[in-house]
């Protein structure tokens, strides 16, 4: 536990410097996504999905550092050509397809899948990640995606750990109970209606409350979802990189979730 409350203290440092200067510089909170999207496709492509291919895993790194970049408007002209997400996309399936006919002896349809597709969905998410955090009321949607994931697992722990008595999915995580799940919502409704109050939108206090109860089950899924991809694997973390905690996967599993919707909410003025 110290380990977790160290490593967790660390971890708010550091995004507490990448917001503050990313209010001044915006590409900083880029770069920071960039790096944390390059590291979580290879957490998921080569300690969950066993790829061992250097070609593949360099490859799929660059295509995640550019993807978010590319998503969030830094886009490049290349001999006249427009180079955005989608044409960056295209140029990546065709990489994917031709390492997987040169490796095509070693490759089942778990390193296939998982090259083709994954780097492709986080891409996405850690876009959609940015485009909240780069608003002009970024703090607060940055507060609500903890709120939505981390305050109400924490709920869900402490609730569960005291109270809980019917699993809520034994075979992929056997400690999740129902009554955590409750304890979970509850608790990121109290902290909704102080985040709303605090940041000034009392006029939006209904709909936030209304939406917390499906960012909290989508979380929930979220993170039930990576551990069903680790068990599959026979991994207990995606990585090591943060101590007591595992990899970036383990930590972000159900930001990465929630951050998509939440940004379709935002773009039309919901919340």
């Amino acid at each position: 536990m110290k380990t977790r409350i160290i490593s967790g203290v660390v971890m708010a440092a550091i995004l507490a410097a990448v917001i503050i200067g990313g209010g001044y510089f915006p590409v900083i909170i880029t770069a920071a996504l960039a790096i944390l999207n390059l590291t979580a496709s290879y957490e998921l492509l080569h300690n969950a999905a066993g790829i061992k291919s250097k070609a593949a895993l360099l490859g799929a790194g660059i295509y995640s550092a550019l993807a978010v970049f590319l998503l969030c408007g830094y886009g490049a002209a290349l001999s006249g050509v427009k180079l955005g997400f989608t044409e960056l996309t295209v140029v990546y399936g065709i990489f994917a397809a031709c390492v997987t006919l040169y490796n095509h002896k070693d490759f089942t349809v778990k390193e296939i899948a998982s090259l083709m597709g994954m780097p492709i969905v986080l891409s996405y998410a850690f876009g959609c990640l940015e485009g909240a955090l780069n608003h002009s009321d970024g703090i607060y949607y940055l507060l609500l995606l903890l709120n939505f994931s981390s305050v109400c697992d924490m709920g869900a722990y402490f609730v569960g750990s005291t109270l809980g008595r019917h699993k809520l999915c034994p075979q992929i995580s056997p400690k999740k109970t129902v009554e955590g799940a409750l304890g979970g919502i509850v608790s990121s409704l109290i902290v909704t209606v102080i985040l709303t109050l605090c940041f000034g939108f009392a006029s939006r206090l209904w709909v936030t409350l209304l939406l917390t109860v499906p960012f909290c089950i989508l979380g929930m899924v979220g993170d039930l979802f990576a551990s069903a991809i680790k068990r599959g694997a026979g991994i207990k973390d995606y990585g090591k990189l943060i101590p007591g905690h595992g990899g970036i996967l383990d930590r972000f599993d159900s930001i990465l979730m929630i951050a998509p919707l939440l940004n379709i909410f935002i773009g039309a003025g919901i919340v």
